[in-house]
């Protein structure tokens, strides 16, 4: 019997959740927020070097990167590199400003 075709990838709703309380500026959110969140995400991918959030420009999403790294830079320096488990774009969101930083794959 054939097997069906592979679904669209789906990231776990257990990983967002900990990437949510895993950070300062999300964790306080209520359950119900939280749970709003996780409900609304959907997988994108974005191939190796290239910009996902550009330092300046206006934001709309917050991300949680399930694999790979990227690299966060302000003013052209580089802040940090971050890995799975983790959540970015959530300022712009949040405070309704623009971007703060600019991310990029590695």
């Amino acid at each position: 019997m054939p097997s069906a075709p592979p679904g669209p990838k789906s990231i776990s709703k257990e990983l967002i959740k900990s990437a949510i309380l895993d950070n300062d500026f999300m964790k306080n959110l209520d359950i119900g927020q939280i749970r709003e969140i996780v409900d609304c995400m959907h997988p994108v991918e974005n191939p190796k070097d290239s910009t996902i959030i550009k330092e300046g420009d206006v934001g709309s999403l917050v991300y949680v990167m399930e694999e790979g790294k990227v690299q966060v830079t302000k003013d052209g320096q580089l802040l940090t590199h971050m890995g799975p488990g983790k959540v970015f774009g959530e300022l712009a969101i949040l405070y309704n400003c623009t971007r703060t930083a600019s991310v990029k794959g590695e």
